[in-house]
């Protein structure tokens, strides 16, 4: 393993004073460094965006504050070595366009003056400048993969069987398209659809709206389709022999004695959210595994331990999961 020099190492806060002094000396060999130490922190962000999305939907087995320590330790390193190494084309492009080789050309005292702007930023304004460009480049991409999705999509059905005369062909969304951006998009958004099954159920329709959440990260992750079209399946219910509808086969994390492992599984799928919830609420009535769970009234932690009681799932803290749920913030106000 290549030993990691001081310059490298990201706990080195002298850095950053040593570029503004290379800065106003030399700025032609400056600028490499300052893009890389930009290009280092945006990587770093990324991974913080990504952390934070799988922390909403609880913790892991081995989660605490120590571990999270240390893992924000390697992702600052593992973000610094990336932009030495190559990283993922930003410092490059800042370079380019810097050195006047992109679409317009930049002096140099234009140069100095970036440079010497940006090494004087404190340690935070530039993160928060990164973390800005991280978030814009993240929903840029997303909506690139949306709209590609919709296009492809679109093209399949003209290329298919001709269309009744008068009859456009049908567009299905996809899954990006109705994934939800947070948890309080999810939650005012599929609250009533939850109200209305747990009515059914005669449930705490929190209860119903946490397993959503739980089963989509959000609404985040929701199951697509091959053609990369919306399942709409909210609640992780899969296609076994007794389903004649439409399907989605996913990778899906299963627990097999305690162990995790990846599997291949068919899910359900619908056309809208309202129909994932109306198959929920049949689903659960017509399975006797669940009448404990349908007897836990009101109570959303009951009503949970009893699921995971029924083999609703594999996962051994299912529904401890719903519970750290049911405690968020997003929660007290319904």
């Amino acid at each position: 393993m290549k030993a990691v020099s001081s310059d490298d190492f990201f706990g080195n806060f002298s850095a950053l004073s040593a570029l503004k002094t290379k800065a106003q000396k030399d700025p032609e060999t400056a600028l490499k460094d300052v893009a890389q130490q930009f290009e280092s922190i945006f990587i770093n962000m990324l991974l913080k965006n990504m952390r934070a999305s799988n922390e909403s939907i609880g913790s892991g087995l081995f989660s605490s504050a120590q571990t999270k320590q240390y893992q924000d330790m390697m992702d600052s390193q593992m973000s610094q070595t990336l932009a030495r190494s190559g990283g993922i084309g930003i410092s490059e492009a800042l370079i380019r366009q810097y050195e006047g080789k992109g679409s317009a050309a930049a002096s140099s005292h234009d140069d100095t003056d970036l440079l010497t702007r940006i090494s004087n930023q404190d340690l935070v304004r530039v993160q928060a400048l990164a973390q800005k460009a991280s978030t814009e480049f993240v929903q840029a991409v997303q909506k690139e993969m949306a709209e590609k999705t919709s296009l492809e999509a679109a093209k399949d059905n003209l290329s298919g069987a001709t269309p009744v005369a008068g009859v456009a062909a049908e567009v299905k969304p996809s899954a990006r398209s109705v994934a939800f951006d947070s948890p309080e998009s999810f939650v005012q958004t599929l609250w009533p659809h939850a109200q209305e099954a747990a009515e059914k159920l005669g449930v705490n329709p929190k209860a119903i709206l946490a397993q959503a959440a739980l089963e989509t990260g959000w609404g985040k992750y929701p199951i697509a389709k091959e053609d990369g079209s919306a399942s709409f399946n909210l609640f992780g219910i899969k296609a076994d022999s007794r389903w004649q509808g439409d399907r989605a086969v996913v990778n899906t994390l299963e627990y097999r004695d305690g162990i995790a492992k990846q599997e291949k599984a068919a899910f359900r799928a619908y056309d809208s959210f309202s129909q994932s919830f109306n198959d929920y609420a049949d689903f659960l009535t017509t399975s006797d595994r669940y009448k404990e769970a349908l007897q836990a009234g009101k109570d959303a932690s009951s009503f949970a331990a009893s699921l995971q009681k029924g083999g609703y799932a594999t996962d051994p803290k299912y529904s401890d999961k719903i519970n750290h749920i049911l405690s968020s913030k997003w929660f007290e106000s319904l």
